[in-house]
């Protein structure tokens, strides 16, 4: 039976290590979850911008509003004076953004067309009015021989012809230079084919648009995943392991991973998109065209923020759940040193107004009125605002008055209640001055209800002792009385004669058995016994225990299962008492184990002591203390049907102590377990 309760003992431990490791298990799960779906949402957050893009703007409609900006505007004026100079008169007026420009097709001729520079190389003047008429923009400009121009455009009156004008500083002298020019200028409308300074400007021109609606998908993302973060119960959160080091780790730490974050982004940034033209038509083509280096970078940096802001939320919430002071000040390495510092001055300042009423208080009474006087200086030296300080230092004075009447008060009413009997009250150890006369009624209260609980106890003693004392000798002596009126009947057979003789011996062993290990118990607990200490193998004297009682263990249906060591143990013990204290702990077994189950015992040494350890199931339900069973009169046995005087362990353990070992018991369930100790022999 006690193999099957060590059997559960190690399902139970196995069952707990296995609990354990799953919710191990479950903690790196929810992380990974965690994570896993804040990458998701910000996958997703960054993946809606190309259709979002789509919907709300379109290549066609970014050309057109290009086209009637003045951006557009200023910049055929530009490409005019390039083709004008550079091309016309062949003068060193290079500008490479205009070289390869191919998705505006021009053609600019001087007077009489003698000369003529064109990219649209071999075609016709039937074959230019065609591709005029598929056009989605085209001008033809025209200026006489006084440097008058004039224009005609496919957007009629919404083309700013003054803008064209005077980017070409027509109304000054200059303008004769453009003098006798046909200037024709025409915009295919389809031009996915180009990637000049034409197609960068219609992308530059929509970019801050387009870096809007990234903010705006970013910003609603956050609104929906802060959402999330604080609908989510705490609970759950605060048992997520990356949560759980998020919201412990110091306050410096968290805005540094917050700068770092910012910093790389920017650094970043500045490293791949540098402040050169190249960079920024980068940067320009990377959110214009949304390729693949859109989601390689945006990704991981929206990653990254997001899950900042979801582990920052869930701090907040542990903020409010833990306080200001724990979750934030605490959490600060700076709040930590302030806090450090304030109590450091709090406790020299207390530790000077403190006034010890024990001690001679003259000393820090002259310290106090000397701060107070030099407090009293500070406050003159300030002029007409040491009237605002001199409030202030009023105040601060009531208030420590106001504190110090009422600590006498709370004095006053809880010695009232203790002088009437109340004990159940407790004075502040803080209480400043006071606190030695607090320390004093404190113990005085303490003492008072330690000697009422002795004395109930010795009480409660007594009439137990009594009570047991009476029963177990007037159960024997009843019987001794009844069997000799019996004898005193005179047709009484004389095999009965023999039995109740027989009864009547045995009844008087017991009630003497029991007189005398009342007076064993006596002795043993008032320490009044004579000692005959000597070294001997308490090993050996265990087993010749065992040997005396052989023919009460074999009559009984307990299996021994021993561990004893074989090599001699030394201690320096009375034989005889620590026979009795082995014959009563194997006696207690006999009595009180469950017939047919095992009893362990084994012997554990070190170099100081040797403990024998007795383990056996018990027949009876223990619905009892463990230190009870050590009291005198008390049994395993509440209804003390058993034969017993109930003493046999109390004296065990009395004896224990008088030869400086000791006797512990310990019981789980049904399980008993008791533990002699012994020291070792110094010199053996």
């Amino acid at each position: 039976m006690d193999t099957n309760l060590n059997n559960d003992i190690k399902d139970e431990e196995r069952f707990i290590k296995e609990k354990a490791k799953k919710q191990q298990n479950k903690f790196r799960t929810s992380a990974f979850v965690t994570v896993l779906m804040i990458l998701i949402f910000a996958v997703v957050s960054v993946g809606s911008y190309a259709p979002v893009k789509e919907i709300v703007f379109n290549t066609e409609g970014n050309t057109k509003a290009y086209i009637q900006s003045n951006n557009f505007i200023y910049t055929l004026a530009n490409l005019t004076r390039y083709l004008k100079k550079s091309k016309l008169e062949g003068k060193d007026w290079y500008n490479y953004r205009y070289e390869e420009l191919k998705s505006i097709k021009y053609y600019i001729s001087n007077k009489d067309k003698a000369i003529s520079i064109s990219n649209m190389s071999d075609v016709t003047e039937n074959e230019v009015q065609e591709q005029i008429n598929k056009s989605q923009f085209y001008m033809h400009v025209k200026i006489d021989e006084n440097g008058n121009p004039k224009i005609e455009s496919s957007l009629g009156e919404k083309f700013n012809k003054s803008a064209f004008i005077d980017g070409l500083n027509l109304r000054h002298v200059k303008k004769m230079e453009y003098a006798n020019l046909d200037i024709l200028y025409i915009v295919p409308k389809n031009l996915d084919n180009y990637n000049d300074i034409f197609i960068y400007n219609i992308k530059d021109f929509s970019i801050m648009s387009y870096c809007i609606l990234i903010l705006a998908i970013g910003a609603l993302s956050i609104i929906i995943l802060s959402i999330i973060a604080f609908s989510i119960p705490y609970d759950i959160q605060r048992e997520i392991p990356i949560c759980r080091f998020f919201n412990k780790m110091f306050l410096e730490f968290k805005g540094l991973f917050w700068l770092g974050f910012i910093c790389c982004v920017c650094i970043g940034g500045i490293y791949y998109f540098d402040n050169s033209l190249e960079g920024w038509s980068k940067f320009i083509d990377i959110i214009y065209s949304t390729n693949v280096y859109f989601y390689l970078i945006l990704i991981p940096i929206t990653f990254v923020l997001y899950l900042l802001i979801y582990l920052s939320i869930v701090y907040i919430k542990y903020i409010y759940h833990t306080g200001f002071k724990k979750g934030f000040i605490e959490n600060s390495i700076l709040g930590k040193i302030c806090i450090y510092i304030f109590r450091k001055i709090k406790k020299t300042f207390q530790e000077i107004i403190k006034i010890d009423v024990t001690k001679d208080i003259h000393k820090k009474l002259i310290i106090i009125l000397g701060i107070n006087l030099i407090a009293l200086w500070i406050i003159a030296l300030f002029g007409p605002f040491g009237i605002v300080l001199g409030g202030i230092y009023t105040l601060f004075l009531f208030k420590y008055l106001l504190k110090l009447i009422l600590k006498v008060k709370a004095l006053n009413d809880a010695s009232k209640k203790l002088s009437e009997g109340d004990f159940n009250i407790a004075f502040e150890e803080n209480m400043g001055i006071f606190s030695p006369i607090c320390e004093n009624l404190n113990n005085i209260k303490d003492g008072f209800k330690v000697a009422i609980d002795k004395e109930i106890k010795s009480q409660q003693m007594k009439t137990e002792l009594i009570s047991n004392v009476s029963h177990d000798l007037k159960t024997p002596l009843t019987s001794i009385i009844t069997y000799i009126d019996l004898l005193k009947k005179e047709e009484i057979k004389d095999e009965t004669q023999k039995e109740y003789i027989n009864i009547l011996d045995r009844k008087s062993k017991r009630l003497k058995a029991l007189i005398e290990d009342l007076f064993e118990a006596s002795k043993a607990s008032s320490g009044n016994i004579d000692l005959n200490l000597e070294k001997l193998d308490v090993v050996a004297l265990f087993r010749q225990t065992l040997g005396e009682m052989e023919e009460k263990i074999n009559q009984s249906t307990l299996q021994m299962k021993m561990k004893l060591p074989e090599n001699k143990v030394i201690c320096e013990l009375d034989g005889r008492r620590t026979y009795r204290v082995f014959e009563n702990i194997m006696s207690n077994i006999l009595k009180y184990a469950m017939p047919h189950s095992r009893v362990y015992i084994d012997a554990l040494e070190d170099e100081k002591e040797i403990s024998f350890i007795f383990k056996n199931i018990s027949a009876y339900e223990m619905n009892f203390d463990a230190d009870e069973i050590t009291e005198r009169f008390t049994r395993g046995d509440k209804s003390r049907n058993t034969e017993g005087s109930g003493l046999g362990l109390a004296i065990a353990k009395s004896l224990m102590e008088l030869q400086n070992g000791n006797l512990s018991i310990t019981i789980d369930g049904d399980l008993f377990k008791l533990i002699v100790t012994f020291q070792k022999s110094e010199n053996i």
